[in-house]
């Protein structure tokens, strides 16, 4: 997340993620233990309900060579639809 302008403890999310940043930011923010870029790459390729792409809700954007998602579609579907897989010994 990033600092406000006037340096006060509020912080602000980013208008767009990238997938290395949006991963940190979920990990950040504590809506999943660990993930990675890598990760959310193959939950965008194989989840049904990814809300990025053609014939989605959401377009992705580009900056450079980088993909942009808008943050806070990103951030609703790994509160509301993403079920982070269980570690071994988790109790259900």
């Amino acid at each position: 997340m990033n600092s406000n302008p006037d340096q006060t403890k509020e912080t602000r999310l980013p208008p767009a993620v990238t997938f290395t940043s949006g991963a940190h930011l979920l990990m950040q923010m504590g809506i999943v233990e660990s993930i990675t870029r890598e990760g959310i790459r193959y939950i965008a390729d194989h989840n049904e309900a990814w809300p990025f792409g053609p014939d989605k809700p959401f377009p992705y954007g580009k900056a450079g060579k980088a993909v942009l998602m808008a943050t806070e579609p990103f951030l609703d579907f790994f509160r509301t639809v993403y079920q982070q897989p269980r570690k071994t010994g988790d109790a259900p």
